[in-house]
C-alpha cells in the first residue's frame, strides 16, 4: 500500500513498511492511500496488516480511533481514506478523492477544483448548482456562455456568426501607423518606431504567431495572445539569411526592439477599431506610444485598456510567389484590412 498526501492535511509518521508519504498532488481533500492486492485487510479491527516475512513485528495501517472515521475503499479498492460512517470514497488521482454522503457526487474541474455535489449538480469553484446546457457554464452561481462565445438563436452558445477579426496567423502584415507612416525596425535606433522607409528604416513584414512554430490558418480574435515575428531584413541582414526575429516586451517608456528568443517576445492582442482599423494591444498589459514623438515607437504599459490604432495591410510573405496573383481580385469589393475611409480595397 502507497499512502498519498492528497490536500493540506497534517503530515503522518508512519513505520518504514508502509512507505513515504506523497505530497506532490495539489487541489484534492482528503488523504487517501493506494490499496495493494497483496494487502491484508483486517476489517473487525479496521485496519490494514503488514506482516514482513523477515520481520517479527506487525505494521498497522488504520485510522484514528478518536476521529469516529472508518477506513472506507474507492469503488473498485485500489484507494483507501478515513471516512465518517455512511460516507463514499469518490474520485481518481487524476481529479481528486473526497469523502461524499449518500446522493452526492464528485463533480468540478480543473480550474474550479472538485467537491462533493448533490446528484444533478455541478460546481464553480464557490458552490454547487444546477447544471448547465447548451454549452454553458457555471460562472458564480449562473449558467452563462464561456467566454468569446455568445447566446445563439437556439440557446446554445457560438461565436458570433459572419464576424471574424480579418487576421489570420502565418499570413504577412504591415502596419500602418496613426502618422500615415510604417512600422519597422530602424538599425540606428535599435528599436521599431512609425517612420518614412529608408536604408536605415525597413518596415516591417510581420507574422502573427500563437506558438512558436506559429502555425498558420487560425484566426486571430481579441482574446488571443499573439507574438509577433518580424520576417523582413534589414540593412545589416537579408530576409533569407537572418534568424527569427519577435517584437520583444519592453515597457515603461523602454521602445519595443526585438529578440531572437521566442520567450523574451512581448505578448500582444489585436482587436478591431475604427472602420478599417485595429488596435494594438497586450495580453497582460496595455500598449502605447513610447514617448511624444513625430516618428513613435511603442512600449508595454500598466493599463491594460490601452491600445495603439494601426492599419494591417496583408502583404506577400515572398514578393516572388505566384500566389502573389490572388492577393486581391480585379472586381471592386473588400479585400480584408485595408483603406480606413471606406473598409475596401480600392481597385481597378
Amino acid at each position: 500500500m502507497k499512502p498519498l498526501q492528497l490536500g493540506l492535511v497534517s503530515s503522518l509518521t508512519l513505520p518504514l513498511a508502509l512507505g513515504a508519504v506523497r505530497r506532490d498532488l495539489q487541489r484534492r481533500n482528503v488523504e487517501v492511500a493506494q490499496i495493494d492486492e497483496n494487502d491484508h485487510i483486517d476489517r473487525e479491527r479496521q485496519a490494514i496488516l503488514f506482516n514482513p516475512a523477515d520481520s517479527d513485528f506487525e505494521d498497522i495501517f488504520r485510522c484514528i480511533p478518536i476521529t469516529g472515521k472508518h477506513l472506507t475503499f474507492n469503488a473498485d479498492r485500489t484507494f483507501v481514506a478515513c471516512c465518517a460512517p455512511g460516507q463514499r470514497l469518490l474520485g481518481s488521482p487524476e481529479t481528486a478523492f473526497d469523502c461524499c454522503a449518500e446522493g452526492h457526487e464528485l463533480v468540478g474541474s480543473f480550474h474550479t477544483g472538485y467537491r462533493c455535489c448533490p446528484r444533478g449538480q455541478s460546481y464553480d469553484g464557490v458552490r454547487c448548482g444546477s447544471v448547465c446546457k447548451n454549452g454553458k457554464v457555471l460562472v458564480d452561481g449562473e449558467c452563462v456562455c464561456p467566454r468569446g462565445t455568445v447566446v445563439a438563436a437556439d440557446g446554445t452558445c457560438g461565436r458570433p456568426i459572419g464576424c471574424d477579426s480579418g487576421i489570420t496567423t502565418g499570413k504577412c502584415y504591415v502596419f500602418k501607423m496613426e502618422n500615415g507612416r510604417t512600422f519597422g525596425y530602424d538599425t540606428g535606433q535599435s528599436y521599431y518606431s512609425a517612420a518614412d522607409h529608408s536604408h536605415q528604416h525597413r518596415l516591417g513584414k510581420f507574422k502573427l504567431c500563437k506558438n512558436e512554430g506559429c502555425t498558420s490558418g487560425s484566426s486571430v480574435d481579441p482574446d488571443d495572445a499573439i507574438h509577433i515575428k518580424d520576417v523582413q531584413g534589414t540593412v545589416l541582414r537579408s530576409s533569407e539569411t537572418q534568424s527569427d526575429q519577435w517584437l520583444n516586451k519592453a515597457s515603461d517608456g523602454n521602445h519595443i526592439g526585438r529578440t531572437p528568443r521566442y520567450n523574451e517576445a512581448g505578448s500582444f492582442t489585436i482587436t478591431k477599431w475604427s472602420c478599417g482599423k485595429y488596435c494594438l494591444g497586450g495580453s497582460e498589459h496595455g500598449v502605447s506610444y513610447a514617448c511624444p514623438s513625430d516618428t513613435p515607437s511603442i512600449t508595454f504599459t500598466v493599463d491594460k485598456q490601452a491600445c495603439t490604432p494601426v492599419e494591417i495591410i496583408e502583404v506577400p510573405c515572398d514578393i516572388r510567389s505566384v500566389e502573389n496573383n490572388c492577393m486581391w481580385e480585379k472586381m471592386a469589393g473588400s479585400c480584408g484590412p485595408g483603406n480606413s475611409n471606406s473598409c475596401h480595397c480600392p481597385k481597378s
